[in-house]
């Protein structure tokens, strides 16, 4: 099933008022009040492609400030991305980043939400998934085609696809203890290291990443959860 993002960022539930989303980390806060743990465990137990992640418009039509929407993840990996190709396929350097600043962006890893005391962004709850990118200039001898049917193999990879160029891969793996976020991401690093694979993960909770879009992503809803701290 495919679904086009534009009719999935449409607000679902009145918001009278709408805060701007700037996605960078300096107006993010990786835990401003905690996250209880009975929150954590419940969104364990939820199916990963149910559970739900911010997704934003960065350059909304709409003149009025634009807070985001909450949206399941599977439909955000399945969605077709407007514009992508046309991003992907700009040969015009100025105009491809033009293009690609104007993808709408998602936090994969936590719920985010505005403090106005604090004037941030900071997580309500944390989705218990940990992506991170696998890209050609850092792996310059790896076949790629045979490195996405390697990580297919790997029980815990939940989404194996295309990152938002169309040329390198971004995955996504449930994690057992999302307040040791940074851990897990070490860790997962170092794992991959021994493997000659250099991967790039991210040691904020709160980053964003841009849409993509792959009619060929694997998604694996039975992955096994990543332990190792």
């Amino acid at each position: 099933m495919n679904n086009n993002i534009i009719d999935h960022l449409q607000p679902t539930t009145l918001q009278p008022i709408r805060k701007k989303f700037y996605p960078v980390i300096e107006n993010t806060v990786s835990n401003l009040y905690g996250v209880a743990d009975e929150a954590v465990e419940l969104m364990k137990g939820k199916p990963i492609g149910d559970r739900l992640v911010s997704c934003y418009v960065r350059t909304p039509v709409d003149p009025a400030d634009y807070n985001g929407d909450m949206l399941p993840i599977f439909s955000i990996l399945n969605a077709n991305v407007p514009n992508i190709e046309a991003m992907r396929n700009e040969t015009n350097l100025v105009e491809r980043k033009s293009k690609f600043d104007g993808l709408p962006v998602f936090t994969p890893c936590c719920i985010l939400s505005y403090s106005f005391t604090e004037g941030k962004y900071y997580p309500i709850n944390y989705t218990c998934l940990l992506d991170f990118e696998i890209h050609h200039e850092d792996n310059p001898k790896t076949d790629f085609q045979e490195l996405k049917q390697d990580l297919i193999q790997i029980p815990q990879i939940y989404y194996c696809g295309l990152d938002t160029n169309g040329k390198d891969l971004f995955c996504i793996v449930p994690i057992l203890a999302p307040q040791r976020y940074t851990s897990h991401a070490k860790a997962l690093r170092e794992l991959f290291d021994k493997q000659g694979i250099i991967i790039r993960t991210y040691y904020q909770i709160t980053h964003t990443r841009t849409l993509s879009s792959d009619p060929n992503g694997y998604f694996n809803d039975e992955a096994v959860t990543f332990t190792k701290l």
